[in-house]
């Protein structure tokens, strides 16, 4: 509590500090500039000594600001790290692979020539071990695609072996778990619910062990394990130098002996234990199988029915620490070493440390199955029984299934939220696709995306975006050599970084619904005779084709008007005028109704074609009394259908001469005024031929194809057009005014 109020009171005294344009005030004071670097020096001298402390390569005392700060916050991350780690492993949140354990004071095993030997004990890492994935007799398949079950056979089963692909509601793919009926319907036996006296087991080196290398040893195994009730099993596996990680040993002790199988020369064989594993009167004692059970699946085509699993127990027993380590020392009194961690399990062969730790995984389990569940049975009441819950629990476990890595849009995500970092456009960028590098390569050549590039150097890649090849190699110590081989990729996704801008501008979201009524002058260039789409109204299946039967061209269309309120682009806006009138109520017909009267006005021209050239074979005078048809007169007028023809042509008198049809010009006006007055006796002849019209009964709709629309719109026009000029004056006369 006192190490806290000093760093609040320290945070405290730094804040206050002046800063800005205040720190440049105050330093310009010698006094205060000596205290500051005295100050500056002795923190400096403190953060040096805790990382050298820490294993933390670097001198901060020799560096400007900037690799200062990042110096301690490589620190910080590296600190922060270890603590986590420890606090996991108290915890016993995961188990640890590869820890060397020795048993010290249980059947007064230990001796001190076993302690000596185990401080003696180097870290074991195979670094030139050849890949045997290679020699795998069923190939590694790294692609995005689900995972089928290795099951030919289905034993102790209740429904047949069914291999079908399913799809759940995210539309993702997936085979059924080929147990899922049997775990869902498996009971308790009920001799397994009872707790029996505990038996502890003998001494290693009474405790007869069998290594299982070939095909006979494994089949005099299956024949051991089918006369017992009870099995404890773990795993070992690898998971550096591939992608998906691959068994490489499997434990299996009861209560008079210890198995060690080689899962990596007998990989296509152990399917044959699932006579064993799925029989739900064995139980099967694991710690901490939400990793085995995967594996089990993945490698061997194993699975689980009827397990034990003490993490399980652990949880319900409410226990400080989870892991194996501390229910070893608890129960059995048996303290595990964990100066031999990470032993590389592709090994062979394997060396005695490492077996005498594979044996001491299984050896003590069901003796500390026994203790647990008398524990669980003293906490246990009338309601709940805690051994069964433990059951139900671990049978979840067993129901889970193997899925492979697929890579997503947002898979560097959880990188980046643990990381903590803020980054901007180009960072996320190249964080995103470096990533989706690592893991192309990665399934390509069979490697874990640790191995290609670790989560760390990727991000200072990404954060740092350097230039140069060489800055990207300055960000990885040490530089992993596919890191190396692969460095003109990686530096051409960070340049393609480096080039994204940041386009902060959001796209307006354009309303489809188009009004008929008001349209603005950007608008009004943009609109096509031929887009319906704007429309208020659906138009639909109901518009013609040039495909259509041409004997429907007199159907009746819904035409679609657009009304431009105001166009005003050509025009000068007066500053006297209150209000400025534009073309209003323009109608745009359709163009395929224009096309349609120009196809009757074709048929038109092609019969009087035909009648003009019979008439020139025929040799016949034309008379010329007869009005001649007029097909353009036919097409302006659209209510006339048809020519009106004449009926009876002897009714025309012959003694008429022929009518001569004078073009008459405003030019012309005055010499025609004049021959009429020195020729009487024409325009007398003329005038009793005339008969006067009678007007009432005419219908001019019949000879105007202006609608009364359009005549509005042409009187206010004139209206406008004479107002204009009575109140236009001469630019001189208005500046003199």
């Amino acid at each position: 509590m006192s190490d806290f109020k000093t760093v609040i009171e320290g945070t405290r005294a730094s804040n206050n500090l002046p800063s800005g344009v205040n720190w440049n005030f105050y330093n310009s004071y010698p006094k205060f500039k000596k205290a500051v670097s005295s100050r500056q020096n002795h923190v400096l001298k403190l953060i040096s000594s805790l990382l050298k402390n820490q294993k933390i390569p670097g001198n901060i005392r020799g560096k400007d600001a900037d690799h200062q700060f990042e110096l301690v916050e490589e620190g910080n991350d590296t600190i922060l790290d270890r603590v986590t780690h420890n606090i996991d492993t108290l915890n016993g949140s995961f188990k640890n692979v590869g820890i060397s354990v020795t048993p010290k004071a249980f059947a007064s095993e230990s001796t001190d020539n076993t302690q000596a030997a185990n401080k003696k004990r180097i870290l074991v890492h195979g670094r030139n071990i050849e890949r045997p994935q290679i020699k795998f007799k069923i190939k590694v398949d790294n692609r995005p695609v689900p995972f089928k079950p290795l099951l030919t056979s289905k034993p102790n089963s209740k429904v047949p072996l069914d291999l079908c692909l399913e799809t759940n509601e995210d539309g993702i793919m997936f085979y059924k778990h080929p147990y899922q009926l049997e775990l869902e319907e498996f009971k308790v036996p009920v001799e397994h619910l009872k707790v029996s006296t505990a038996i502890k087991p003998a001494s290693l080196e009474d405790t007869k062990f069998v290594e299982v290398y070939t095909e006979e040893q494994l089949n005099l195994m299956v024949s051991d394990l089918l006369t017992v009730k009870e099995l404890a099993i773990d795993l070992e596996a690898h998971s550096y130098r591939t992608y998906q990680g691959f068994t490489c040993l499997m434990q299996i002790s009861t209560r008079n002996a210890d198995y060690i199988i080689d899962t990596l020369h007998l990989r296509d064989k152990l399917h044959v234990l699932n006579e064993i594993f799925t029989n739900p009167a064995v139980v099967k004692v694991f710690h901490g199988a939400d990793s085995d059970i995967p594996w089990l699946q993945r490698d061997l085509g194993l699975y689980i029915v009827n397990m034990f699993d003490t993490y399980q127990a652990a949880k319900i027993l409410n226990f400080s620490r989870k892991g194996l380590e501390f229910l070893l020392k608890h129960y059995c009194n048996v303290d595990a070493d964990k100066k031999f961690q990470l032993y590389d399990w592709r090994t062979r062969p394997l060396s005695t440390e490492a077996i005498y730790y594979a044996r001491c995984d299984t050896h003590y389990l069901l003796y500390v199955y026994d203790m647990i569940k008398k524990d669980l049975m003293a906490m246990s009441t009338n309601q709940c029984n805690y051994i069964e819950l433990v059951f139900q629990r671990s049978t979840d476990v067993c129901k889970l299934r193997y899925e492979v890595n697929i890579l997503g849009d947002d898979s560097h995500l959880s990188m980046y939220k643990r990381s903590k970092k803020m980054f901007d456009i180009q960072q996320m960028y190249a964080l995103k696709h470096i990533y989706a590098w690592r893991d192309k390569l990665a399934r390509e050549l069979d490697e874990s995306p640790g191995y290609i590039l670790p989560n760390h150097m990727l991000l200072k890649i990404s954060e740092m975006l350097p230039k140069e090849s060489h800055g990207i190699l300055a960000c990885c110590s040490p530089v992993p050599p596919l890191v190396r081989q692969c460095l003109h990729e990686i530096h051409y996704i960070v340049k393609k970084a480096r080039e994204q801008t940041f386009e902060n501008a959001e796209k307006l979201n354009e309303d489809k619904s188009f009004s008929q009524d008001v349209i603005k002058h950007i608008d009004v260039d943009m609109i096509s005779l031929h887009d319906y789409s704007k429309s208020k109204e659906a138009v639909g299946d109901s518009l013609p084709t040039l495909l259509n039967d041409l004997n429907k061209l007199d159907d009746e269309i819904e035409i679609v008007y657009f009304t431009p309120q105001e166009i005003t682009i050509f025009q000068e806006i007066k500053k006297k005028s209150r209000k400025h009138i534009g073309l209003t109520n323009i109608i745009y017909k359709q163009p395929y109704e224009l096309y349609l009267k120009t196809v009757k006005y074709n048929k038109v021209l092609k019969k009087s074609s035909e009648l003009k050239e019979k008439i020139s074979n025929s040799n016949e005078s034309v008379n010329a009394s007869i009005p001649m048809k007029c097909p353009d007169k036919l097409y302006l007028t659209p209510q006339a259908n048809e020519i009106k023809k004449i009926s009876d042509p002897s009714n025309v008198k012959k003694d008429i001469p022929n009518t001569i049809i004078r073009e008459i010009k405003l030019e012309d006006q005055s010499s025609s005024t004049s021959s009429t007055t020195q020729n009487p006796s024409d325009n007398s002849r003329k005038n009793n031929n005339f008969i006067p019209h009678k007007y009432e009964k005419t219908d001019f709709a019949k000879f105007h194809n202006q609608s009364k629309e359009a005549l509005l719109i042409a009187k206010r026009l004139q209206k406008k057009k004479n107002k204009t000029k009575k109140n236009k004056k001469p630019k001189r006369l208005q500046k003199t005014v």
